[in-house]
């Protein structure tokens, strides 16, 4: 926060008389833009601008954020000139703090991971010293977006792409703008997804594998960490190993109770240990119709019935 003080008890004309017809209008530092200035700290009553000059020439409470260009402006009562310029001081106001989130100042001189909120309403933090004047919303050489993970607020209006945690620890991905009041945790997806892609995730990917059936009726080789369901009903149907194993590979294969056919996975080469005994590289594994089997490798050579 900057307050505008007069450096002068009170600003006179050229005679010693008060300027009580002066006007101190305030712009954004560097530019021509207008800015609100305010009677109070807390921002709360707006000033008019310009700010008149009280009968005796002197400012009122002034406040503003950051750094501002302010013009002082009097009527020359002597020659009737309306609004002849008396000074132009640019910037004026108080050094921004470092590291508190204010909007960011073309004046101000920023260092490395400094913090300011753009004019998109967006945060960004500083990649190097001496950082002045590049506008960080259009020089990312200067200047990354960066974004907080919040806790979901039902009062709040979160936009595209905006992610927020739920009390469960769960993260949430908003998919729509203005998303007021719906609840991630309970949302049907429209306004809301995980905020992490299942599909991008490789262990992800595996369960979902294990989880989506595939269906065959006619020969093929088994692809491990795929589930295959398969109807023998046009005759027997081989199902043939992969030729190689890595520990923790999965192998699902069920035959449909409507099969009139035995399933026969053909085994060149692998082990197969269950619960009834083993069978031995070699012996292929036969499965009549409503059987399923599903084996994790437990080695290169060795597969184990879970």
């Amino acid at each position: 926060m900057a307050r505008f003080i007069n450096p002068d008890p009170q600003y006179l004309d050229g005679d010693g008389v008060p300027l009580v017809n002066g006007k101190l209008t305030f712009y954004a530092a560097g530019t021509n833009t207008k800015i609100i200035t305010y009677a109070d700290e807390l921002e709360s009553i707006p000033n008019t601008n310009p700010v008149l000059l009280d009968a005796a020439g002197r400012v009122p409470n002034v406040f503003f954020s950051g750094s501002a260009r302010v013009i002082l402006t009097a009527d020359n009562l002597t020659t009737g000139q309306v609004g002849v310029q008396i000074f132009d001081r640019d910037p004026v106001g108080g050094e921004k703090e470092l590291g508190d989130f204010t909007l960011w100042d073309s004046v101000v001189t920023y260092n490395f991971n400094d913090i300011v909120e753009g004019s998109n309403a967006k945060f960004y933090i500083s990649l190097s010293n001496v950082n002045q004047g590049n506008d960080p919303v259009s020089t990312p050489a200067e200047w990354t977006q960066i974004n907080f993970l919040g806790v979901y607020n039902t009062n709040q209006s979160y936009s595209i792409g905006n992610v927020a945690q739920t009390a469960d620890g769960n993260c949430w991905a908003s998919q729509i703008d203005n998303n007021v009041g719906n609840n991630p945790s309970v949302d049907s997806g429209t306004n809301w997804l995980p905020a992490i892609d299942g599909s991008k995730v490789p262990e992800i990917i595996a369960l979902e594998a294990l989880n989506v059936w595939i269906n065959k009726a006619v020969d093929f080789t088994i692809v491990v960490r795929e589930s295959y369901q398969i109807d023998a009903s046009g005759g027997t149907v081989d199902a043939a190993m992969p030729t190689t194993l890595v520990i923790g590979d999965v192998i699902t294969v069920h035959n449909e109770s409507i099969s009139t056919n035995t399933v026969l996975i053909t085994n060149p080469s692998f082990t197969i240990k269950g619960p009834s005994g083993t069978i031995a590289a070699g012996t292929d594994m036969e499965l009549a119709a409503g059987d399923t089997v599903k084996m994790v490798a437990k080695s290169t050579t060795i597969l184990e019935v879970v």
